[in-house]
């Protein structure tokens, strides 16, 4: 029946054969009765076999029903060529030995440097620019020799399984003997990416029954993922799965490393080639390159003498002197703000003389009022805490003025008018003859001589009449 007009408009109340009907015309299957239009429903994709919970509703406003295919149709539609993919690939030094698989599959290839077969995503290759794991300048040296390793804590009640380098004092497990772990045992490799590939096959099976992590990062940073409790698997049950683990090891055609591990260009970057970096920063270096881009190097500034320990990887980015950087910087906000500034001092009642210098600054400027030149701070105007001092009569008072003011007020001038009336002015009290420093502004208030108001203060209190001070006293 048509809606009357006026009528609220009622709600469609779905059954459950038409809900489903929608659904399947989406291309799922639901596996349950139908909850409602706004609740979620489970239903299985006939394309994928995916089980979700999509709701009516959002299938009548246009959504997919399925999640993955709709992830797998965004991907098709946005994937490169392979041409420009594998050219990417090329550039960071790996050559694809399959077809474009998308950017964040694993893509099979080899490495031009080393030789050795890596499989790094796309997107991670395209972000870093690199993607051999092989001649990663950090971490375990895949590359070259490497140990596995089985360590106890007996005061955490913990053992963990471990891999690193087979000497050197920078290794993971001298680091770990230094923090109250004991050694088990130790099984050396000829390569650091076997010795990998057995520690990832035994967390793999810690990991499926739920022995690890043990530990949380609060009590052990560095590791805690690989750590089990020794209430419920030893040290015994580790050393037997990382022998079976050796023993049904797939793919171990790695490359050994020859020669040295290739250090990063931190570390190879020649000294003279680092000072003439700094010196072409404009920063003569005072000490010798400390060795890696990223530690301190003290230098000095050659425009403005500066002491400082700038880094020579942000030098290279672009940085330099702090001092000059930030003058820099706060020039750049002088000059912002200068427009401004001097639509404020002009609204004001002043004329600006002079380019603006900062809001606590003194800023030559001319009253529009008495015409008279004086130095304001922008703050105090923008505040309206300055106005013209001389309009106000603060300042200049013509010394025959002075003088009339001050003799009428009972004092006979020492030196000449200072020649403002907050100073203190040399004379003579002509009643009690004593010399004082009085202000014209405060005689103006009606201050008078200190002395004779602390003699008359004196005789009130004693009850007594005042007499001035004769000459002979």
């Amino acid at each position: 029946m048509a809606r009357v007009d006026g009528e609220p408009r009622r709600r469609r109340r779905w059954t459950h054969d038409d809900a489903v009907a929608v659904m399947r015309a989406a291309g799922v299957e639901p596996q349950e009765p139908f909850p409602g239009s706004k609740e979620p429903w489970t239903c299985k994709c006939t394309a994928c076999g995916n089980v979700g919970r999509p709701r009516l509703g959002g299938i009548l406003n246009g959504q997919g029903a399925c999640r993955p295919c709709g992830n797998r149709k965004a991907g098709a539609r946005r994937r490169l060529p392979h041409d420009q993919a594998a050219a990417v690939m090329v550039k960071a030094g790996l050559e694809p030995l399959e077809g474009y698989p998308g950017a964040m599959v694993p893509w099979r290839s080899r490495c031009l440097s080393c030789g050795n077969e890596v499989s790094p995503t796309f997107a991670h290759v395209q972000d870093r620019g690199r993607g051999c794991r092989f001649c990663a300048t950090h971490g375990v040296d895949l590359a070259a020799a490497a140990r596995v390793y089985v360590i106890g804590h007996d005061g955490w009640k913990a053992v963990k399984i471990g891999i690193g380098a087979c000497s050197g004092y920078n290794s993971r497990l001298l680091q770990h003997r230094r923090n109250g772990w004991e050694v088990t045992y130790t099984r050396d490799y000829p390569t650091g990416a076997a010795a990998h590939d057995v520690e990832q096959a035994v967390l793999a099976q810690l990991r499926a029954r739920g022995l690890c992590p043990f530990l949380s990062p609060e009590v052990m940073p560095n590791g805690f993922s690989e750590t089990c409790s020794s209430e419920r698997i030893t040290t015994d049950e580790l050393r037997q799965m990382i022998t079976h683990a050796t023993e049904h090891l797939v793919g171990t055609s790695y490359i050994p490393a020859r020669g040295m591990r290739r250090r990063s260009a931190a570390s190879l970057l020649d000294p003279e080639a680092a000072a003439g970096e700094l010196r072409q920063a404009g920063l003569e270096p005072l000490e010798e390159y400390p060795g890696y881009v990223n530690k301190p190097w003290r230098a000095r500034c050659l425009t403005c003498g500066y002491e400082g320990k700038p880094r020579l990887n942000s030098i290279r980015r672009g940085g330099g002197c702090l001092r000059c950087r930030n003058q820099a910087v706060r020039a750049a906000e002088v000059e912002a703000g200068a427009a401004k500034a001097e639509e404020v001092m002009r609204a004001a009642g002043y004329e600006p003389l002079e380019r603006y210098a900062g809001s606590g600054k003194p800023w030559l400027s001319r009253c529009q009022a008495c015409g008279k030149e004086s130095t304001p701070r922008y703050c105090n105007v923008k505040q309206g805490r300055a106005s013209c001092k001389y309009c106000a009569g603060q300042v200049t008072t013509p010394a025959e003025q002075a003088e009339s003011e001050i003799r009428a007020a009972g004092f006979l001038p020492l030196e000449p008018y200072p020649g403002y009336v907050s100073r203190p002015w040399k004379c003579r009290c002509v009643e009690c003859g004593n010399e004082v420093l009085p202000r014209l502004q405060t005689v103006r208030k009606g201050t008078r001589c200190r002395y004779c108001s602390a003699r008359r203060c004196g005789e009130a209190r004693r009850g007594t009449r005042y007499r001035p001070r004769e000459a002979g006293d």
